[in-house]
């Protein structure tokens, strides 16, 4: 009776997918620790969120997409609660010490890249006059990133660390940190990378009176830019010093449209702290455009002829 066995097999087959089927992921406890942090000053946080982060109350350690995700939020809180109690070391300690590699070990290289960028972004923002501490972070993580070769995340930071060398006006050290990484950017061809680093180095040339290579620098930026997608903030910050370079060039006009399109895209992202100085000097090449103007005029004899 060969119809048997088909019907067997076909019953056999429905069934293997429902005995395979994962149960849902149970982080509840995870979920109650990361609320009970948020409820407590940041010196009792600390503790909390690294018991998250260990997982160390489960029978086995849980690395699932919404325990990922979870322990993502309990890092960048972390971060934040470290730097709320000034211990700025100990940030460096937990992405480099043994609790941050058990985590970073069972993620991706992309989203660890992308995480060690966030942590130090929330430094920088929450800390930006300790520019020592931001440079011996930066330094202590491009020292571990070099011994466990992740070259993507040492680009990421040694860029970072060259916009922290900008703002100590370290200018010698940031070009040559720029230099020898737009040499490995290049044979890369990282556009996004490429895009900030050759801004960086706009600014640095500008900041040292070379206006042509800060014009160089500034076309090779935008030239990477036509390529990719480039978000509305960096954007914003190549067209503030496209007018800048034509501020100093006396080109009014065009800096003014430059200073206004860095304006409005700051102005629809609610970051009134960079759109109100773009205001300013769109206010100013306008005051400017018109007296080169008025004084051309006067050169020619058009004003008190009479």
């Amino acid at each position: 009776m060969p119809s048997e066995p088909v019907a067997m097999e076909v019953e056999a087959a429905e069934e293997v997918p429902m005995a395979n089927v994962d149960e849902e992921e149970d982080i509840q406890d995870l979920l109650d620790m990361v609320d009970d942090a948020s409820a407590q000053p940041p010196e009792k946080q600390i503790p909390i969120l690294i018991a998250v982060i260990k997982d160390e109350v489960a029978p086995q350690v849980r690395y699932g997409p919404k325990a990922v995700f979870l322990k993502e939020k309990a890092v960048y809180d972390l971060t934040r609660a470290y730097c709320a109690t000034k211990e700025y070391n100990e940030v460096v300690e937990f992405l480099t010490g043994a609790t941050g590699k058990a985590f970073f070990d069972h993620i991706n290289k992309a989203k660890c890249a992308k995480l060690v960028r966030q942590v130090l972004d929330i430094v920088c923002s929450l800390a930006p006059d300790q520019l020592d501490m931001q440079e011996q972070i930066c330094n202590n993580i491009i020292t571990w990133t070099q011994a466990e070769k992740r070259t993507f995340l040492r680009q990421r930071v040694e860029a970072k660390l060259a916009s922290i060398l900008f703002l100590q006006k370290d200018y010698g050290t940031a070009i040559a940190l720029i230099d020898r990484l737009l040499r490995e950017l290049k044979k890369l061809d990282d556009k996004q990378l490429l895009v900030e680093t050759h801004l960086m180095e706009s600014k640095v040339h500008f900041a040292l009176r070379n206006v042509p290579k800060a014009k160089a620098a500034l076309t090779a930026s935008r030239t990477a830019a036509n390529a990719i997608y480039v978000s509305p903030s960096l954007q914003a910050s190549i067209d503030t010093m496209s007018g800048t370079i034509h501020t100093q060039e006396g080109d009014y006009s065009t800096a003014h449209s430059y200073f206004l399109e860095a304006f409005e895209q700051l102005d629809q992202m609610n970051a009134r702290d960079q759109a109100v100085p773009c205001l300013k000097y769109m206010m100013l090449c306008r005051i400017l455009d018109s007296l080169n103007k008025a004084l051309k005029l006067s050169a020619k004899g058009g004003v008190g002829k009479h």
